[in-house]
């Protein structure tokens, strides 16, 4: 079974899924099934303390920038999971690369093979993308973004504090915080989560900007 070998994580922010995937855990019989978190928090508890390798399968409905942030975190842990990611909107496509996303599949793929073709390509060290998100493209976006701009983007992708990020490019936070209100601006986002959510939508994030 290809599950066989993980301890199995899921994360979604509906408690009723949450509800249905422990039971189908259950019923299915599927092996090392670790629980499911309806949180971030949640999950990233639960991948502490499973043992490796641990594999997740999160659902766009976990967070409110659809599991951005915690992908990252996922990805920094100690026993860094795999993560199967699960989508139900291509709007709500988020970047293979710049998620660390090891596979991502349409909700509307269960059945036709392609959920066995992701977790084939997990276990062979591959990524994988639904061939029908694939044939969407990425929001256009016309926002323009100075050198340093594009540096505080890239750590602000990573989580970093505006005073981690003014002591990595050796700036004021004070100064951090004004590129960050100017990246709001530019890409029209409610916060920095919202900022790094729409930043990776729009294709800026796929290659990590050279820091200083």
């Amino acid at each position: 079974m290809l599950l066989a070998p993980y301890s199995v994580v899921c994360g979604t922010g509906s408690w009723i899924e949450a509800h249905l995937v422990a039971r189908l855990g259950d019923v299915q019989g599927i092996p090392n099934f670790h629980g499911c978190g309806v949180t971030p928090d949640e999950v990233i508890t639960l991948c502490k303390q499973a043992s490796a390798p641990v594999l997740v399968f999160l659902t766009s409905s976990i967070a409110a920038d659809h599991g951005i942030a915690l992908c990252l975190q996922l990805k920094a842990l100690a026993n860094s999971p795999f993560i199967f990611f699960l989508v139900d909107l291509p709007s709500r496509l988020p970047p293979e690369g710049a998620l660390m996303c090891d596979a991502i599949v349409s909700s509307t793929s269960f059945g036709n093979g392609a959920v066995r073709d992701a977790l084939v390509a997990i276990s062979n060290g591959k990524s994988y993308l639904d061939p029908i998100l694939s044939s969407h493209d990425y929001p256009s976006t016309t926002v323009v973004l100075k050198p340093r701009e594009k540096q505080v983007l890239e750590l602000l992708a990573r989580g970093m504090s505006n005073k981690e990020i003014g002591f990595r490019l050796n700036i004021a936070a004070v100064t951090v915080r004004d590129y960050v209100q100017h990246l709001c601006r530019k890409f029209d986002a409610l916060n920095r989560t919202d900022v790094v959510f729409k930043a990776t939508s729009s294709g800026f994030l796929h290659q990590p900007s050279e820091l200083l």
